[in-house]
């Protein structure tokens, strides 16, 4: 009987193991739709994939610092933006500090090359990849484009810029149509070019992979949504949704619409008043927000 009762106790404790670890295992795979785009449609190559003729825009007016015409005269090479570098393939030379191998681009007729001390083999057999942002490659800008352009996505940052690269401000979650996508800078690899309903031109830049170097807020999928981010909020009103839109806030809004509008507070603290306390959210900005019921009573907006 004991023995049953053992048995019986191993049992359920297992099961729970096992409930938990589905929970956890479910929770953890669980990614938005904007992620599985990104995990789905954007595979980080390497040089090992690379073909001959493969084509890099530059991004920057001067020849990036790691590029190496085969003159060796870098002064000759400005306004570089927008040109056209091409893969030609990898050459390995023997020095007397060891090997060494050229990465060997083509552009209007000049040679530049990317030196490495490694031999050929050794970079084939990993995921080596120039440390040259400054070149973007013209297949990923395509690919993304062919994905995005004409589609409708929601907006989900007010910060935008003008076609010309100008910071300016917009509006968030909002509808926006896709025009094109081009090359961005070397930090953010692509632009996307989209229009309101308004009839406004302008856009943002991002990349289609995280990276633990770059801002996680300047990822595809922290930039734009699929979905409509209002049909998640279906008891605000209308004219409280538009000044969301404009991260601006009104009296009588509710902690969350305030949220939604302008994120999260760096602080919280108590007031205390004859009538009960008052909640004062601030920022680091200089903002802050004062609720009462759980209502906004007063707010200074920087």
């Amino acid at each position: 009987m004991q023995n049953f009762k053992c048995v019986t106790l191993l049992f359920f404790i297992i099961l729970l193991c096992s409930c938990s670890s589905f929970r956890m295992g479910k929770e953890e795979s669980s990614i938005s739709a904007e992620q599985s785009f990104m995990l789905i449609n954007f595979k980080r190559d390497s040089i090992k994939d690379w073909e001959q003729g493969m084509e890099f825009v530059c991004v920057v007016d001067e020849l990036p610092i790691l590029l190496e015409p085969r003159s060796g005269i870098k002064e000759d090479y400005k306004n570089l933006k927008g040109t056209k570098f091409k893969y030609k393939g990898l050459e390995e030379t023997q020095t007397w500090r060891g090997f060494e191998t050229c990465i060997v681009y083509e552009s209007n007729g000049v040679e530049f090359v990317y030196k490495i001390s490694k031999q050929i083999t050794e970079i084939l057999s990993t995921d080596f990849n120039p440390l040259l942002p400054e070149l973007v490659s013209c297949d990923y800008i395509l690919f993304a484009d062919s994905l995005l352009r004409g589609k409708t996505l929601y907006i989900k940052t007010p910060n935008w810029y003008s076609v010309n690269g100008v910071e300016e401000s917009g509006k968030k979650l909002i509808p926006v149509i896709i025009q094109k996508i081009e090359a961005g800078n070397k930090i953010f690899p692509l632009s996307i070019i989209f229009k309101t309903s308004e009839g406004r031109e302008a856009m943002v830049y991002t990349t289609m992979f995280a990276s633990q170097y770059m801002s996680q807020y300047s990822t595809f999928d922290k930039l734009f949504t699929f979905s409509n981010p209002k049909d998640k909020y279906p008891q605000i009103k209308e004219e409280v949704w538009q000044l969301i839109t404009q991260s601006k806030v009104a009296l009588g809004m509710t902690k969350d619409e305030c949220q939604i509008s302008i994120g999260l507070p760096d602080g919280v603290s108590q007031i205390p008043e004859y009538s009960g306390l008052r909640e004062r959210w601030t920022y680091n900005t200089g903002s802050y927000l004062e609720f009462k019921d759980g209502l906004l009573v007063k707010f200074r907006l920087i």
